[in-house]
Protein backbone atom coordinates (compact mmCIF):
# COMPACT_ATOMS: atom_id res chain seq x y z
CA UNK A 1 0.00 0.00 0.00
CA UNK A 2 1.42 3.31 -1.12
CA UNK A 3 1.93 6.17 1.42
CA UNK A 4 0.22 9.40 1.56
CA UNK A 5 2.69 12.28 1.51
CA UNK A 6 1.88 13.15 5.23
CA UNK A 7 2.87 9.37 6.36
CA UNK A 8 6.14 9.16 4.41
CA UNK A 9 7.10 12.58 5.86
CA UNK A 10 6.74 11.15 9.19
CA UNK A 11 8.73 8.10 8.48
CA UNK A 12 11.67 9.56 7.23
CA UNK A 13 11.49 11.22 10.23
CA UNK A 14 11.15 8.90 12.54
CA UNK A 15 13.95 6.95 10.47
CA UNK A 16 15.84 9.84 11.46
CA UNK A 17 15.79 10.46 14.67
CA UNK A 18 18.33 9.32 16.94
CA UNK A 19 17.00 11.03 20.20
CA UNK A 20 13.57 12.01 21.54
CA UNK A 21 12.60 14.88 23.49
CA UNK A 22 9.00 14.02 24.94
CA UNK A 23 6.65 16.55 26.04
CA UNK A 24 4.70 15.40 29.70
CA UNK A 25 1.32 16.70 29.97
CA UNK A 26 -0.88 15.01 26.59
CA UNK A 27 1.62 12.76 24.94
CA UNK A 28 2.65 10.77 28.39
CA UNK A 29 -0.73 11.26 30.67
CA UNK A 30 -3.56 13.90 31.02
CA UNK A 31 -1.93 15.15 34.23
CA UNK A 32 -4.61 17.28 35.24
CA UNK A 33 -7.33 15.13 34.34
CA UNK A 34 -8.84 13.97 37.32
CA UNK A 35 -7.37 17.29 39.57
CA UNK A 36 -8.56 19.43 37.70
CA UNK A 37 -6.73 22.58 36.50
CA UNK A 38 -9.17 25.21 37.21
CA UNK A 39 -9.78 23.64 41.11
CA UNK A 40 -5.77 24.25 41.68
CA UNK A 41 -5.71 27.73 40.23
CA UNK A 42 -8.52 28.87 42.76
CA UNK A 43 -6.40 27.26 45.70
CA UNK A 44 -3.20 29.58 44.77
CA UNK A 45 -5.12 32.24 44.22
CA UNK A 46 -6.80 32.30 47.61
CA UNK A 47 -3.72 31.27 49.10
CA UNK A 48 -1.82 34.10 47.14
CA UNK A 49 -4.66 36.76 48.72
CA UNK A 50 -3.58 35.69 52.04
CA UNK A 51 -0.02 36.60 51.26
CA UNK A 52 -0.43 39.78 49.98
CA UNK A 53 -3.15 40.85 52.37
CA UNK A 54 -6.47 41.21 50.01
CA UNK A 55 -7.38 40.92 46.85
CA UNK A 56 -5.07 39.97 44.23
CA UNK A 57 -4.08 42.02 40.82
CA UNK A 58 -7.35 41.50 38.51
CA UNK A 59 -4.96 40.13 35.87
CA UNK A 60 -4.75 37.57 37.91
CA UNK A 61 -7.86 37.07 39.34
CA UNK A 62 -9.80 35.11 36.30
CA UNK A 63 -6.91 32.63 35.54
CA UNK A 64 -7.92 29.26 35.45
CA UNK A 65 -4.40 27.34 35.01
CA UNK A 66 -1.66 26.64 37.30
CA UNK A 67 1.07 28.05 34.86
CA UNK A 68 -0.64 30.91 33.49
CA UNK A 69 -0.86 31.62 37.11
CA UNK A 70 2.72 31.12 38.23
CA UNK A 71 3.74 32.89 35.45
CA UNK A 72 1.16 35.90 36.17
CA UNK A 73 2.78 36.46 39.34
CA UNK A 74 6.11 36.19 38.01
CA UNK A 75 5.06 39.58 36.42
CA UNK A 76 3.16 41.36 38.92
CA UNK A 77 4.30 39.98 42.18
CA UNK A 78 7.78 38.51 41.40
CA UNK A 79 8.78 38.75 44.94
CA UNK A 80 6.34 35.41 45.20
CA UNK A 81 7.35 33.61 42.32
CA UNK A 82 9.45 30.88 44.19
CA UNK A 83 6.75 30.43 46.77
CA UNK A 84 3.89 30.13 44.30
CA UNK A 85 6.24 28.05 42.52
CA UNK A 86 6.73 25.96 45.20
CA UNK A 87 2.97 25.84 45.48
CA UNK A 88 2.37 24.83 41.85
CA UNK A 89 5.15 21.54 42.26
CA UNK A 90 3.00 20.22 45.10
CA UNK A 91 -0.05 20.04 43.48
CA UNK A 92 1.43 18.91 40.36
CA UNK A 93 2.82 16.16 42.39
CA UNK A 94 -0.66 15.19 43.85
CA UNK A 95 -2.38 15.69 40.06
CA UNK A 96 0.26 12.83 39.02
CA UNK A 97 -0.67 10.90 41.57
CA UNK A 98 -3.56 10.60 39.61
CA UNK A 99 -2.92 11.12 36.48
CA UNK A 100 -4.08 8.47 34.18
CA UNK A 101 -1.25 7.37 31.19
CA UNK A 102 -2.18 8.12 27.89
CA UNK A 103 -3.13 5.47 25.63
CA UNK A 104 0.23 4.57 23.63
CA UNK A 105 2.50 6.24 26.02
CA UNK A 106 4.04 3.36 27.28
CA UNK A 107 4.01 1.09 24.33
CA UNK A 108 5.89 4.51 22.65
CA UNK A 109 8.82 4.32 25.47
CA UNK A 110 9.16 0.70 24.77
CA UNK A 111 9.84 1.23 20.85
CA UNK A 112 11.99 4.05 21.72
CA UNK A 113 13.94 2.09 23.83
CA UNK A 114 14.13 -1.36 21.89
CA UNK A 115 15.12 0.82 18.49
CA UNK A 116 17.66 2.57 20.91
CA UNK A 117 16.82 5.62 20.65
CA UNK A 118 17.22 7.75 24.00
CA UNK A 119 14.42 9.58 25.40
CA UNK A 120 14.21 12.73 27.35
CA UNK A 121 10.97 14.32 29.19
CA UNK A 122 10.68 18.19 28.51
CA UNK A 123 7.99 19.67 30.46
CA UNK A 124 6.69 23.30 31.37
CA UNK A 125 5.48 20.74 34.50
CA UNK A 126 8.04 20.51 37.47
CA UNK A 127 9.95 17.44 37.43
CA UNK A 128 8.98 16.38 40.68
CA UNK A 129 5.51 15.42 39.26
CA UNK A 130 6.72 13.68 36.22
CA UNK A 131 9.13 11.70 38.05
CA UNK A 132 6.53 10.39 40.61
CA UNK A 133 4.45 9.41 37.52
CA UNK A 134 7.12 7.87 36.32
CA UNK A 135 8.20 5.50 39.37
CA UNK A 136 3.97 5.31 40.11
CA UNK A 137 3.70 3.28 36.99
CA UNK A 138 7.40 1.93 36.94
CA UNK A 139 8.32 3.96 33.49
CA UNK A 140 11.31 5.31 35.21
CA UNK A 141 13.89 2.85 33.40
CA UNK A 142 12.57 3.92 29.88
CA UNK A 143 13.50 7.66 30.23
CA UNK A 144 17.15 8.45 30.85
CA UNK A 145 16.40 12.15 31.62
CA UNK A 146 13.79 14.95 32.95
CA UNK A 147 14.12 18.24 32.29
CA UNK A 148 11.04 20.15 33.95
CA UNK A 149 10.02 23.55 34.60
CA UNK A 150 12.73 26.01 35.43
CA UNK A 151 12.34 28.22 38.54
CA UNK A 152 11.88 31.00 36.14
CA UNK A 153 8.60 31.05 34.40
CA UNK A 154 10.16 33.00 31.76
CA UNK A 155 12.39 30.18 30.43
CA UNK A 156 9.23 27.82 29.85
CA UNK A 157 8.54 26.40 26.45
CA UNK A 158 8.19 28.12 24.19
CA UNK A 159 11.70 29.48 25.29
CA UNK A 160 14.25 26.41 23.99
CA UNK A 161 16.26 26.59 27.04
CA UNK A 162 14.98 23.62 28.60
CA UNK A 163 15.19 21.70 25.16
CA UNK A 164 18.74 22.84 25.01
CA UNK A 165 19.67 21.49 28.24
CA UNK A 166 17.79 18.24 27.42
CA UNK A 167 19.83 17.44 24.56
CA UNK A 168 22.72 18.31 26.13
CA UNK A 169 22.19 16.04 28.75
CA UNK A 170 21.53 13.41 26.56
CA UNK A 171 24.51 14.36 24.12
CA UNK A 172 22.19 14.58 21.31
CA UNK A 173 22.66 16.49 18.08
CA UNK A 174 20.25 18.91 17.23
CA UNK A 175 20.06 17.70 13.56
CA UNK A 176 18.76 14.32 14.87
CA UNK A 177 16.82 15.27 17.52
CA UNK A 178 12.67 15.61 17.27
CA UNK A 179 10.37 16.70 19.73
CA UNK A 180 6.76 15.50 20.40
CA UNK A 181 4.07 17.51 21.76
CA UNK A 182 0.89 18.28 21.40
CA UNK A 183 0.78 22.31 22.05
CA UNK A 184 1.89 25.23 20.05
CA UNK A 185 4.65 25.92 22.58
CA UNK A 186 6.02 22.48 21.95
CA UNK A 187 6.56 23.48 18.41
CA UNK A 188 8.02 26.92 18.32
CA UNK A 189 10.37 25.44 21.56
CA UNK A 190 11.37 23.10 18.88
CA UNK A 191 12.16 25.70 16.14
CA UNK A 192 14.00 28.17 18.11
CA UNK A 193 15.95 24.98 19.23
CA UNK A 194 16.91 24.19 15.29
CA UNK A 195 15.11 20.45 15.96
CA UNK A 196 12.42 18.71 14.16
CA UNK A 197 9.20 18.09 16.23
CA UNK A 198 5.85 15.78 15.63
CA UNK A 199 2.67 17.42 16.90
CA UNK A 200 -0.16 15.03 18.94
CA UNK A 201 -3.34 16.65 17.32
CA UNK A 202 -6.25 15.86 18.43
CA UNK A 203 -8.04 17.06 14.98
CA UNK A 204 -6.33 17.37 11.39
CA UNK A 205 -4.74 20.74 10.93
CA UNK A 206 -6.83 22.63 7.75
CA UNK A 207 -3.46 23.96 6.09
CA UNK A 208 -0.28 22.92 7.73
CA UNK A 209 3.28 21.35 6.66
CA UNK A 210 3.85 20.49 9.85
CA UNK A 211 4.17 16.55 10.84
CA UNK A 212 1.42 15.06 13.04
CA UNK A 213 -0.26 11.78 14.44
CA UNK A 214 -3.91 12.01 15.90
CA UNK A 215 -2.33 9.36 18.64
CA UNK A 216 0.15 8.06 20.47
CA UNK A 217 -0.10 4.56 19.31
CA UNK A 218 0.36 5.96 15.90
CA UNK A 219 4.34 7.19 17.04
CA UNK A 220 4.69 3.96 18.73
CA UNK A 221 4.33 1.63 15.37
CA UNK A 222 6.80 4.25 13.56
CA UNK A 223 9.39 4.24 16.05
CA UNK A 224 9.67 0.69 16.74
CA UNK A 225 9.02 -0.26 12.98
CA UNK A 226 12.98 -0.06 12.70
CA UNK A 227 16.44 0.07 14.85
CA UNK A 228 18.85 2.57 14.62
CA UNK A 229 22.09 1.85 12.41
Amino acid sequence: MDLTDSEQRLSELAAATKYVLLDFDGPVCDLFGVLAPDVIAASLLDELEVIVGGPVDEELADLDDPLDLLDGVSEIYPELTGRVDASVREAEVDAAGLAPVTPGAVEFLQACAASGRPVAIVSNNGAEAVRALLELHELSGLVQHVEGRNPDPRLMKPDPTPLLQAMRALGADPASTTMIGDSSSDILAARAAAVEAIALLTLAPDHSEQPWVGDMDTLAELFGAQSLP
